[in-house]
């Protein structure tokens, strides 16, 4: 155990610890029906976050923005993608402080530190890719964002109020589910997890709900 807290292995045990209490943070918000990651990309703006990333893959040089791109920022949830980038760039200073032990004797921390790093940065790109195609998507490039107001809709994470946005579960015309970030309408009450609702609006990426008439 002390092995784990020496110098040279220290910044790779506090990236496992941190990652660790991000992913219980995680679990703990989903068993209180709302997810911390969501409310993360709520707060921090997820699509906006997306879509400016996006128009810096164009770009020449290895600019901040092109660099959050490539490692798929807005296309997972910047919670997950965090956690991953944690748990990569622990693993990657074990393995090689254990490589270097092996065969002479453990790197500084100064020398280990920007080579893990350096060993991250593609594992998270082919990491996140792969997780990018299992998460749902808020939008679906069949439908535009605007085509699912007017649609139905049930809270999959709730319960939906006028603070923090929660998520619902819809179909657009093509059959395709979509998860959205949803909040409850300004004379709205609030709508359990379980309930059918209607999509009228969408202000800021977050869909504006009420609950659906008993006759849709």
């Amino acid at each position: 155990m002390s092995a784990l807290v020496g110098p040279g292995l220290f910044p790779f045990t506090l990236a496992a610890l941190v990652m660790a209490g991000l992913v219980l943070v995680e679990a703990f918000s989903l068993l209180l029906g709302q997810s911390a990651s969501g409310l993360l990309d709520g707060a921090i703006g997820h699509d906006a976050v997306g879509e400016g990333v996006g128009a810096a893959d164009a770009s020449e040089g290895l600019s901040p923005a092109a660099l959050l791109s490539w490692i798929n920022l807005g296309r997972v949830p910047f919670l997950i993608l965090l956690i991953l980038a944690l748990a990569l760039f622990a693993l990657a200073g074990l393995i090689l402080q254990g490589l270097a032990t092996a065969l002479l004797a453990p790197l500084p921390a100064l020398a280990a530190v920007p080579l893990a790093f350096a060993a991250t940065l593609p594992a998270l790109r082919l990491t996140t890719r792969t997780v990018a195609r299992l998460i749902p998507r808020d939008e679906s490039y069949a439908v535009t964002a605007e085509e699912l107001v007017g649609a139905t809709a049930e809270v999959t994470l709730g319960p939906l109020d006028q603070g923090l946005p929660g998520q619902v579960r819809a179909h657009d015309r093509h059959g395709n589910v979509h998860f959205l970030r949803a909040r409850a309408a300004a004379d709205a009450s609030p709508m359990a997890t379980g309930t059918r609702v209607l999509l009228v609006d969408r202000v800021d990426a977050v869909y504006v709900a009420v609950p659906a008439p008993a006759d849709l």
